[in-house]
């Protein structure tokens, strides 16, 4: 190749280099919800009296350093915590899915049985969402939440001598994590899933804790677990070596939620029996969360553009000299 040619190599390098600078802009995904519903706490032994109950429903929402803090303590319905291209209404619970840049948290206790809401309610049902998705490069987070202690808590009294409290709910949990395969070296993806119960007493000390871990008899202290569909303390994730492919953590079967996300159609059965609780008083605290996290890095040029940069450059500067000269 004659010097005189390199001068129409600085264009095709350009091109080169924004053809590699547009598939680094593939994006980084992460969706984690949960609905609870039907839940019901019983007491098939002994006295047990309701004292007070403070309901939760908080939201969390981050992206590249912007958060959004909604909710709180003594709120049953948080409004959306929204960052960026968030195209989701209030307490849709449905996929928004990997189009713009954004985060969002959405939390909601539908009914509640303590105290019962709307009147008349039986049993509680929760719902928690949390999205992300990044389409350049940066970091971002999301959450939904029933509260920092999430769902309820209900401070109780046990009568003489003993009592025992039963716990029945239904749930169905759906996680998906995404990496674009041109995402450079550092970028992930993780969605994380917390759902547990637990009581301690009026010295602090916890009596009962229950993690359901879709394992029946593991997870649990202080009680007997009856039913645990699935792993309801878990997380989903993907990384640079697995960038490409959908991760989809679906144990019940129900797929991604439909509608505003807020159904009872579909669910695995969660049962759990507290031991003989002495009489005193007790607190019971329902704690579920679900949260992503991202990071995507930029992808580095392949060796071959490098190259070619390079070469372009070279003779940029060459034709730049032959013009002087000229």
């Amino acid at each position: 190749m004659k010097m005189s040619q390199l001068k129409l190599l600085p264009a095709a390098a350009a091109l080169a280099m924004l053809c590699a600078a547009g598939g680094a802009q593939a994006g980084a995904y992460g969706y984690s919800y949960d609905n609870i519903f039907g839940l019901t706490i019983s007491n098939p032994t002994g006295v047990v009296t309701v004292a007070s109950t403070t309901n939760i429903s908080r939201s969390t929402s981050t992206l590249n350093g912007v958060s959004v803090i909604n909710g709180g303590s003594g709120i049953l319905d948080s409004p959306q915590s929204a960052v960026g291209a968030v195209t989701k209404g209030q307490n849709d619970f449905t996929q928004q899915g990997p189009t713009g840049t954004y985060a969002r948290g959405d939390a909601q206790i539908v009914s509640t049985q303590f105290p019962p809401f709307p009147a008349g309610a039986t049993s509680t049902q929760a719902v928690n969402v949390a999205e992300a998705h990044l389409d350049t490069a940066g970091t971002a987070d999301a959450s939904g939440r029933n509260g920092s202690t999430t769902g309820f808590s209900v401070n109780f009294v046990v009568g003489s001598p003993t009592a025992t409290l039963a716990f029945n709910f239904l749930a169905a949990p759906f996680m998906q994590v995404f990496l674009n395969s041109d995402v450079g070296l550092g970028s992930s993806s993780t969605a994380n899933l917390v759902v547990t119960f637990s009581i301690t007493n009026a010295l602090g000390a916890t009596v009962f804790n229950w993690a359901p871990d879709g394992l029946v008899g593991s997870g649990i202290t202080g009680g007997t677990e009856t039913a645990d569909a699935a792993n309801l303390n878990t997380n989903l994730s993907t990384n640079f070596l697995t960038r490409g492919t959908l991760f989809t953590y679906d144990p019940t079967g129900c797929g991604a939620p439909t509608g505003t996300g807020i159904g009872t159609a579909c669910g695995g059965t969660f049962a759990a029996l507290t031991n003989a609780l002495a009489a005193g008083s007790y607190t019971l605290t329902l704690n579920a969360v679900e949260s992503v996290d991202l990071v995507k890095v930029a992808a580095v040029p392949e060796p071959g553009t490098l190259a070619l940069l390079g070469l372009g450059l070279a003779g940029l500067g060459y034709a730049s000299r032959r013009k002087i000269k000229a």
